[in-house]
């Protein structure tokens, strides 16, 4: 069966938490998840073709064409809650060429009931969709019953069915990602060597930062083998001639990182990698043996520099914590970057401050500040909603289509917070020189080119934002069904001589 999957533009995402004029500027990374499950459908035998729209920078007509050329039975399109709207542009041109649609990715776990309303999408997939969509489409070729496939959602009787989330226990399993269905030249990062590709050693995160969503599979943690994982490598750099691998793991726990390096070591493989990582999930020794299996770059995520805000992030990590990790990053010769969250709920100008004092201090070779938005699902709605700053079904109205405005600033000022954050640290003369002598190739200076016209001509949005003046409405009303209960977070504060005391859901673990 010919089956075909989409990565679409985003479009109509009015609450952007990076800035636009440096999101244009950093890159476009393979969509990892729908090649998992291209390999996962190939291996079946389905005839299997990938659209990456952004990568390849298709219009809405080519997309089109592409469809109606290889003429799909079935199309799947995956989705993040901000980016629906272009993931619906999509599903509407599949369905304009008579495929069935099934839509997949995080904004299916939080909001399946209002995706199944447009009768534009037939299916969705909650959870991890490898398994769950071979299952669908395996019943829909042959006409067999499809109502017991774990993570299904789909229609019954005019109602909407919403089955458990789906999680794949065994990752060793999984094929590799199909890349060849991928642009690999089309592949690039602002803070990566080319060409560089992503991977994936692990999945799952077991802990609950206030700002992000976690689905339920991303509950458990699983690693995979990581002679699987230095294979994968060789691979890349022998077929697409990678010269950089970015993991997307949540987090990479010390004996995972240890196993990793040491078999990179063992093999000879000269690869430079970098990861996401916690600043309490490192020590020296591990830094000094990752540095020499090629790690050159770690993304801690800081997020703020106050002590209070930080533990009401729900970080669980310490100041002092944070820059023993940085230090002893950099003494093993690894560039760090920071992340950090502007304008949080209870945020002042002091705690903002705070912010960016700490990432002048910590000093690492890259950052990237962003305006705080409260996603669905996250204690951080929860907090905007419980302060009057949106409505609690503000994202199920944005799902529907309804003509909304964007939520607005958590805080007072917070995009020009934002931008001062960016300027202050970025254009600093010792900043500047550091980046200017790093330079190896005419690549490094047109990246930092780029960088320093998006910081000077810093933007929230962009003149020229795509915004989808019709959006389509659902059709199928809501009804039946049963959707992931988020829990109210009961959130109490109260001040201490001017300082925040942290609620008791939020206490700081030293692990």
């Amino acid at each position: 069966m010919r089956i075909q999957l989409i990565r679409y533009h985003d479009l109509d995402n009015m609450n952007t938490r990076l800035a636009q004029s440096l999101n244009r500027k950093q890159g476009v990374l393979p969509p990892l998840g729908l090649a998992y499950v291209a390999s996962a459908l190939e291996g079946v035998g389905h005839s299997v073709d990938i659209i990456d729209a952004i990568a390849l920078c298709l219009s809405k007509e080519e997309v089109a064409e592409r469809i109606k050329s290889f003429g799909p039975k079935i199309v799947g399109i995956t989705s993040m809650t901000p980016t629906f709207r272009g993931a619906l542009e999509a599903a509407q041109l599949a369905k304009d060429y008579g495929a069935t649609v099934v839509m997949g990715g995080v904004h299916m776990s939080i909001l399946a009931k209002e995706t199944l309303s447009y009768d534009c999408i037939d299916y969705g997939i909650v959870g991890e969709g490898e398994e769950s969509f071979v299952e669908l489409c395996a019943a829909l070729e042959f006409g067999l019953d499809y109502e017991h496939i774990e993570g299904l959602c789909y229609r019954k009787n005019g109602k909407i069915v919403i089955g458990g989330p789906r999680l794949v226990e065994d990752i060793d399993s999984l094929k590799w990602p199909a890349y060849h269905l991928l642009p690999m030249d089309r592949y690039s990062s602002i803070i990566g060597l080319h060409p560089t590709s992503t991977m994936m050693g692990s999945r799952g995160c077991p802990y609950q930062c206030g700002f992000c969503f976690k689905t339920p599979s991303d509950k458990k943690y699983r690693s995979r083998n990581v002679e699987s994982i230095v294979s994968e490598i060789e691979y890349l750099k022998e077929v697409y001639k990678v010269k950089e691998i970015m993991f997307y793991d949540d987090i990479m726990p010390k004996d995972y990182a240890r196993d990793l390096s040491n078999e990179i070591i063992k093999r000879n493989v000269k690869i430079k990698w970098q990861t996401p990582e916690r600043v309490n999930l490192v020590d020296p020794d591990l830094l000094q043996l990752m540095g020499k299996a090629g790690c050159h770059i770690l993304r801690f995520g800081v997020e703020q520099g106050d002590p209070d805000m930080m533990a009401l992030v729900e970080k669980k990590i310490k100041p002092d914590q944070v820059k023993e990790a940085f230090k002893a990053a950099k003494a093993a010769g690894i560039n760090t970057f920071a992340y950090f969250i502007i304008g949080y709920v209870y945020e002042t100008e002091e705690t903002m401050q705070a912010t960016i004092d700490l990432a002048k201090e910590l000093n690492p070779k890259y950052v990237m500040f962003t305006k705080a938005v409260p996603l669905p699902g996250t204690p951080l709605m929860q907090m905007a909603v419980k302060e009057g700053y949106v409505e609690a079904n503000y994202w199920n109205k944005f799902t529907l289509g309804e003509d909304l405005d964007p939520i607005p600033p958590l805080t007072k000022d917070a995009e020009m917070w934002v931008s001062k954050a960016y300027r202050s640290f970025y254009l600093r003369p010792g900043t500047i020189l550091s980046q200017f002598f790093a330079m190896r190739s005419l690549k490094d200076l047109t990246k930092n080119i780029d960088g320093f016209f998006a910081v000077l001509k810093f933007k929230m949005t962009e003149d020229d934002f795509t915004v989808l003046k019709k959006p389509i409405k659902p059709q199928t009303p809501i009804t039946g069904g049963t959707g992931i209960d988020h829990p109210v977070i009961n959130i109490t504060r109260r001040k201490v001589n001017g300082k925040l005391i942290t609620p008791q859901y939020a206490q700081v673990d030293s692990d």
